[in-house]
């Protein structure tokens, strides 16, 4: 067993040291390319992070800068994060979902002064580099074209400089920055530091029990918090290999889990219930006599887990096999979990693991364990982490839930105002509702506008609603999240909106309309969508033709016009 760090006195070196002095020449991260895999080791890993490091320094870049990444998930990103760290300065992760408008909106709020890239993603930045202010240095993923771009390869040579690595800083030092969302001034950059990130990466090796022999298949993007800490440092803490997945389709990733026997992987509800649909897909192809079968052992395994059996592992070991033999769990986070989707995958055999948390909580405050578990909650909090529930009374069950402990974020970046609102005497207040039962959290709501999406996405109706407003044929808006109730996507919320239309923008045989009128409405949706990411874009709406309910204070009553999209 390796010592853990100790979090009061972590120097800018010691997680990269840690996670390759034991190691050497085992695979440390790896990429299926065609029908090989591209392999970086340990040893790849350190020496090509010293290589970034040295360039950094070398380009005069101070600590403390801003260095953003963009790309899909790779092992260069990795390469990437760890150089920047080695050189002290703060990695800035950008969701490669988001719209251009966005990530020039983060770049120019961070003051990004080295871009990471990919070369897909340099084509849509490199023609608009002039609007980012403190952009000094691009660096590509592939061979650039442009001679002013930068190509990670040629880095390696600046890995003999070791001597000008800078010196250590403290655990309370910001290490990354991660944007909650996008264009506006919605969007908010958390601050992170060593201490946040290392105690959660800790805490999850420890809970999931990771070890040297693990194959971890890596499909959330890294930059997701979630995916840093227990999708990378956990697993190469403990000597493991992580394997990046490009597609979410699940026939290719099971076929991917089983090739590199895969024994875990960090996912959202969404893969869980795409993976349980292609299952069963698969047994109604089966002749009816075997698919009785099939739901007659389904039911038995379902039943022994009521008594504490499970069975599944036994009864439906073709279907285990398919995933890695020596699979262990999933870690189910970032949206609600479906308690009859958990229960179907135990009754197959395998552990799911649901969690909470968020990005200004590094992100976990709670997960189940292996051998604490309850159906419906997202488990107990990571030991040193302390829940409280303010109730708006003393009679109700629920109340918003409030954190305190080493996970929590130093605040919002450059944003004192929305920090001081989360943020006080020493606890962080989630705007999510739940109780607390024999110390496990059950989530009942959420206090505040915000949609999440089955995929684990998170979307601010503001910003969309900002966004739209700027068409002359839309009045008033509302965005709010709705329950979509057909295809994979069921029981999860979808982006929708009521909308006014200005009718004075119309002339009088368009009101006569109200076709004419949709399909103007839709032409400007679509219009003013593609300022968006593909995920925050409407997918229903329905047209209002009277004003929207409001306080006396002008705000919106979100709960009735709630009403109005349920009817």
């Amino acid at each position: 067993m390796k010592k853990h760090v100790n979090l009061d006195n972590v120097g800018i070196l010691d997680l990269l040291y840690i996670l390759t002095k034991k190691y050497n020449q085992k695979a440390a991260l790896q990429i299926k390319d065609k029908d090989t895999f591209r392999k970086i080791t340990y040893d790849d890993l350190r020496e090509r992070s010293v290589g970034v490091s040295m360039f950094l320094i070398d380009k005069q870049i101070q600590k403390g800068a801003r260095v953003a990444i963009l790309t899909h998930n790779r092992p260069e990103w990795a390469i990437a994060f760890f150089g920047t760290i080695s050189a002290a300065c703060i990695t800035v992760p950008i969701d490669t979902k988001l719209s251009l408008k966005e990530i020039t909106f983060i770049l120019n709020d961070s003051g990004t002064e080295v871009l990471f890239v990919s070369i897909d993603f340099l084509k849509m930045i490199y023609p608009i580099r002039s609007e980012f202010k403190n952009l000094k240095v691009i660096v590509c993923f592939e061979k650039p074209e442009q001679n002013d771009v930068f190509y990670l390869d040629d880095l390696k040579k600046e890995a003999q400089k070791q001597e000008n690595r800078p010196k250590d800083v403290g655990s309370e030092n910001t290490v990354v920055i991660v944007y909650t969302s996008g264009t506006t001034g919605v969007a908010k950059g958390v601050e992170l530091s060593y201490k946040n990130i290392l105690f959660e990466a800790m805490s999850l090796y420890s809970l999931i029990k990771f070890d040297m022999d693990d194959s971890f298949i890596s499909i959330l993007p890294l930059n997701h918090m979630l995916e840093i800490t227990g999708g990378l440092i956990a697993p190469l803490y403990a000597g493991a290999t992580v394997t990046y997945c490009e597609t979410l389709k699940p026939n290719q990733i099971i076929s991917l889990m089983h090739e590199v026997k895969a024994t875990g992987m960090i996912c959202v509800p969404l893969i869980l219930k795409m993976f349980y649909s292609g299952i069963i897909k698969e047994v109604e192809k089966q002749p009816k006599y075997k698919q009785k079968i099939f739901y007659f052992l389904f039911n038995l395994s379902h039943f022994f887990l009521k008594l504490n059996i499970n069975i599944g592992r036994i009864l439906f070991s073709g279907i285990y096999k398919k995933f890695g033999k020596n699979f262990k769990c999933f870690v189910s986070g970032g949206a609600p979990l479906d308690v009859q989707l958990e229960k179907n995958f135990n009754a197959l055999g395998f552990i799911v693991l649901q969690g909470y948390g968020l990005t200004e909580t590094a992100p976990v405050v709670c997960v189940n364990t292996y051998r604490a578990r309850r159906y419906g909650s997202v488990g107990r909090p990571l030991k040193g982490v302390k829940i409280s529930i303010v109730k708006a009374s003393p009679k109700t069950k629920d109340g918003e839930i409030i954190v305190s402990g080493p996970n929590v974020m130093k605040g919002y970046y450059n944003n004192l105002e929305k920090t001081l609102e989360v943020l006080k005497n020493g606890w962080f207040y989630t705007g999510d509702i739940g109780y607390l039962r024999n110390g496990f959290l059950f989530i009942s709501g959420r206090l505040k506008n915000l949609i999440v999406l089955g995929g684990g996405k998170k979307v601010f109706p503001e910003e969309i609603e900002q966004v739209m407003s700027e068409s002359p044929y839309i009045k008033e808006i509302c965005v709010l999240g709705k329950k979509a109730k057909e295809g994979l996507k069921a029981g999860t919320e979808e982006v929708c909106a009521v909308i006014v239309p200005n009718l004075d923008r119309f002339n009088t045989k368009e009101r006569a309309d109200k076709n004419a009128i949709d399909e103007k409405i839709l032409a400007e949706l679509n219009r003013l969508s593609t300022n968006l990411a593909e995920y925050k874009r409407i997918s229903d709406y329905m047209l209002y033709f009277d004003e929207l309910p409001k306080t006396s204070t002008r705000k919106l009553k979100r709960g009735s016009i709630k009403e109005l999209i349920e009817k």
